[in-house]
């Protein structure tokens, strides 16, 4: 029981100190924040109370100094300033080795915790420090939902107002989530009156901008209209109004205009339901009613919605039962097709389609519990460009979109490390100086994008930069110097850009402590293409550089190609083939120092004989009589030799590594619906094989 409480306060602290972390990063760039600081308070409250639960006395202890600055700085008596959030981050640092050290049996120097401890003691009196001017003084609001009724006089327009300027304004300060007019005064065409105002309106919306700003965009209509403002954030969830759930069907079409007060107490008079009885005296068209019972139907479903915490490995297990289904239903599908009774046959196959829809449905479901927002992977970031940019003395703004995209779980853990290099190559190598972009006609502060979204079944991570761009030449000078590009060869951007992927390769005019040793985006590009991703580069010298990661939505189940080679069967994924060719004898050409080329439409692609790299006996040599696959890797285009290709499937994932040695040139195995083996290939790692021997791509 012990150790399964450890673990949850090891999971659940890990989620706080990440909160400290974004918190006090937010603090200093956005100034004091009253929601800001007791959130990141209340993450410290919570790891000192578990700590005391699970007898991690001294991580309890070195917490509630912090959490003591905290309380400090929510009750006004101790400014935010850049040093104390220094500090303070450094803290959270040496938080997180106590936490680790602790859950190991182990304890971290107590004299570098008694420096940190005394530092922060300093700052935890009365008064502020008055060495240091704070942050930022201009305040700036965590983003808020508000709930906006309009209701108006109807002599409305000839005062010189009009609803839509209004709602305008409401858009130059945040988002409009929502615009619902209320039409049911409106009298018949015949009747109506263009200058009087008979619609309402039910917004809402999602700004910074404090209630303050909002109030005075209804100044001269406040007092003679109904203006009623609501802050919702807490009620408003995936885009549902969540007070709905609880309020009387009445009370909704009061505040919505449709109806008055008394309307609702003559309903409740009657032996009916509130609804039944308003459409009944005519008081609310019935569609109106039927909306806002669907309205609230979805609200009480968000509020009953609740989480639980499940260990990776059940969620593992649950894929691989689902990847066990997938094989079974595969089997299935052939038994059908062998079955020689037309009937039975027939009757097997309906029974296989109906459990394949169910077992894609399934598969998708199961898939999407694995996946976790890139948010918090995000967020980490935050913290790298803040101290990078301090030791280097530049001014960089992180930047974030589609924080809310999703991603499995697995790739999520093992795409840290790539996009957190090639965001410290983005700060050593892409943002200047404050005074070189001064210089060079750009604000002083850099920028960085990191921009998160789905697209075609795959997740795309960019990560731009506005800084100095790429010198294409100067990597082309390199890449000849180590032999890596030819001399007379033209090369086209893109080709360029992909050296910088090479080994031992740098244009780094000196080594820092952060680049110039040419290591590291070689390990990007191997990371990246171990998840079955690419990456792609483009920049503009002077303008910026975009890194592109593409990645799968899962590693767990692919689309796949089935081919034969000799008698082995073998499963290409789906997303990397281009076309399949038979070649004529006059597109096959051998040319010395390149190997075999196959002609497609005037554009020569290496060939790869999979029969020769896998050493697999087979009786089709002759590329004219056999297929070629031309598959697309990050590198360029190549084709692979098979004798046929049998169809497409949905290949369960299965690693090899832990009963089998590591072959080169595959990412796995994949159990067909016969029983039988069938070895997943690896693109990328072919790539590596076939052409490691200086052949040119």
């Amino acid at each position: 029981m012990a150790d399964e409480l450890t673990q949850i306060f090891l999971d659940e602290s890990e989620e706080e100190i990440r909160e400290l972390e974004t918190g006090l990063i937010r603090l200093e760039e956005q100034g004091e924040d009253a929601e800001t600081i007791n959130r990141i308070f209340r993450a410290a409250h919570t790891i000192k109370g578990s700590a005391g639960l699970i007898g991690f006395e001294k991580v309890g202890n070195f917490t509630h100094t912090i959490e003591n600055i905290l309380d400090r700085i929510r009750n006004n008596q101790l400014k935010v300033t850049k040093k104390l959030i220094s500090h303070l981050l450094e803290s959270v640092d040496i938080l997180k080795r106590m936490i680790s050290a602790s859950a190991e049996g182990e304890e971290i120097d107590s004299m570098v915790v008694e420096d940190i401890t005394n530092r922060l003691k300093r700052f935890s009196g009365l008064e502020a420090p008055v060495e240091e001017a704070p942050v930022k003084e201009k305040k700036k609001f965590e983003e808020r939902i508000f709930s906006i009724f309009m209701g108006f006089r109807p002599d409305l327009f000839l005062t010189g107002q009009d609803p839509l300027m209004l709602i305008r304004e409401l858009a130059d300060i945040g988002e409009l989530l929502e615009v619902r007019p209320y039409t049911t005064t409106l009298p018949d065409f015949y009747t109506i009156i263009p200058t009087t105002c008979y619609i309402s309106w039910d917004i809402r919306l999602k700004t910074k901008q404090p209630l303050s700003e909002i109030q005075n965009i209804f100044i001269f209509v406040a007092d003679e209209n109904t203006i009623r403002i609501a802050d919702i954030t807490d009620q408003y969830k995936g885009g549902v109004d969540m007070s709905l759930a609880e309020k009387p069907i009445g009370e909704i079409l009061v505040e919505r205009g449709h109806i008055r007060d008394e309307d609702v107490l003559e309903a409740l008079k009657e032996h009916k339901t509130t609804g039944q009885a308003l459409v009944e005296k005519g008081k609310v068209p019935k569609a109106v009613i039927d909306k806002v019972v669907k309205e609230q139907t979805e609200s009480r479903k968000v509020v009953k919605t609740s989480t639980i915490r499940v260990d990776t490995d059940k969620l593992d297990k649950l894929v691989n039962l689902v990847g066990e289904m997938v094989i079974s239903v595969a089997r299935l599908s052939q038994l059908a097709s062998e079955v020689r009774d037309e009937k039975v046959s027939r009757t097997l196959a309906n029974a296989n389609a109906a459990l394949e829809r169910i077992s894609r449905d399934l598969q998708e479901q199961v898939m999407r519990v694995r996946m976790v927002p890139v948010e918090g992977t995000f967020n980490r970031f935050r913290r790298v460009v803040r101290d990078l940019a301090f030791e280097q003395g530049k001014k960089i703004d992180l930047k974030m979109s589609g924080t809310e995209t999703e991603l499995d779980k697995n790739v999520i853990e093992q795409i840290g490390d790539p996009l957190k290099h090639m965001i410290r190559n983005s700060i050593d190598h892409g943002i200047e100086t404050p005074q070189e972009r001064l210089a060079s006609g750009k604000p002083e502060v850099g920028i960085i994008w990191l921009k998160a979204f789905q697209r075609e079944g795959n997740i795309f991570i960019e990560i731009s930069d506005d800084g100095r761009g790429i010198n294409k030449d100067k990597l082309l000078n390199k890449a000849r110097e180590k032999g890596l590009a030819l001399p007379d060869k033209n090369y086209t951007d893109e080709e360029i850009f992909q050296f910088m992927f090479a080994p031992g390769l740098s244009t780094a005019d000196k080594v820092t402590e952060l680049s110039g040793r040419g290591v590291g985006m070689d390990v990007v590009k191997r990371n990246i293409e171990g998840l079955r991703g690419t990456v792609e580069v483009r920049s503009e010298l002077g303008k910026g550089s975009t890194f592109t990661v593409k990645l799968p939505l899962t590693l767990a189940i692919i689309d796949g190609m089935m081919v034969k080679v000799g008698s082995e069967v073998l499963t290409v994924p789906l997303s990397v083939i281009d076309k399949s060719v038979r070649p004529k004898p006059e597109e096959v050409k051998t040319v010395e120092g390149k190997g075999e080329l196959i002609d497609i439409r005037g554009d020569y692609i290496p060939l790869v004989r999979l029969y020769e790299l896998f050493e697999i006996p087979t009786e089709k040599l002759d590329p004219t009589q056999a297929l070629v696959l031309i598959v697309q890797s990050s590198k360029s285009r190549y084709g692979i030799l098979v004798d046929d290709v049998l169809g497409q499937t949905q290949a369960v994932i299965k690693s090899i590594d832990k009963n089998f040695r590591k072959i080169d040139g595959t990412s796995g195995a994949t159990i067909l619906g016969d029983g039988r083996v069938s070895l997943i290939l690896d693109i990328y790692g072919i790539e590596r094989m076939a052409f490691e021997g200086g052949t040119e791509l």
